[in-house]
């Protein structure tokens, strides 16, 4: 009777395990100003709850313009809307143009957990460097190699040098003023996006969209840790989730900017001001 309870016990202990890894999501995606939680694609539909800022959950799918399908840590999927503002999600899709290994670290070693099949997509969660890319796949993320996707972020193909030297070109060129453009105002004026669109854009062929926020969302995530030259960096000065401030990482913990501070500067984004407001960086490269 002791051997069959003890049996029971183990087996149902290894059936709760498997269960568990079938139902487990990467949270890849944060919640970055509260939005209702949804039972249907509808605001007509019942609210299950508030995701509140900070909290981390997994997008099954973009439904559509409005609305995505996700996951919350409890394992309830319910409906969110697309809006940019609630979330940091990024829809950067790539397409495997050839069957490629798909592994836990971006490097080649005994470190391969799954496959990728010619024609699959993939999300691009971060270009790591110029031969890996972090992609989720099948609810899992990992990295695969470069080559083998169809992997090209509109704009144009400066390198972060460019980029630097570009924007340093501009120390003290303008003065800050918000919603100023200076291609608009005979390069006097600009504001802080709209300096980010004369160096990438105008000066190198990029095509980044017009606001901080919206510039929030290009190109691909990318870490503090692992800034390189020619990311762009992000900015919560209101302390509400939001992003509402942008500049250029040139380096050694630095970034250049259009400011009311410094109109066109180099701060720090490691001390100071700057660094209490830090929110995330974006590479478009």
């Amino acid at each position: 009777m002791k051997k069959i309870v003890l049996l029971g016990f183990a087996l149902a202990v290894v059936l709760g395990i498997f269960a568990g890894q079938a139902s487990a999501a990467v949270y890849e995606t944060e919640v970055t100003y509260g939005v209702n939680f949804r039972s249907k694609p509808s605001t007509n539909s019942s609210i299950y709850r508030m995701l509140k800022k900070g909290e981390n959950i997994h997008v099954i799918e973009q439904v559509n313009a409005y609305w995505l399908k996700v996951e919350d840590r409890n394992g309830k999927v319910g409906y969110i809307s697309a809006n940019d503002k609630y979330t940091d999600y990024n829809p950067y899709i790539a397409t495997a143009t050839g069957g490629v290994n798909f592994r836990s670290q971006p490097k080649v070693a005994n470190n391969i957990i799954g496959f990728i099949p010619k024609g699959e997509s993939v999300k691009v969660v971060e270009k790591v460097n110029s031969y890996w890319l972090k992609v989720q796949y099948n609810g899992k993320t990992g990295y695969a190699s470069i080559n083998y996707f169809n992997y090209n972020p509109p704009g144009g193909n400066a390198t972060g040098s460019q980029i630097v030297s570009t924007a340093k070109s501009y120390l003290g060129a303008f003065d800050y003023e918000w919603g100023a453009e200076p291609w608009n105002t005979n390069y006097k004026k600009s504001d802080c996006s709209a300096f980010v669109q004369l160096v990438f854009n105008k000066k190198h062929g990029y095509d980044l969209p017009r606001t901080s926020i919206k510039q929030s969302k290009a190109g691909t995530f990318v870490s503090k840790s692992n800034l390189k030259p020619g990311d762009l960096v992000f900015f919560d000065t209101k302390d509400d989730g939001v992003v509402n401030h942008v500049g250029i990482y040139i380096g050694d913990g630095k970034f250049i900017h259009s400011a009311p501070s410094n109109d066109v500067g180099i701060s720090s984004i490691n001390t100071g001001y700057w660094s209490k407001h830090y929110h995330s960086a974006r590479r478009v490269l």
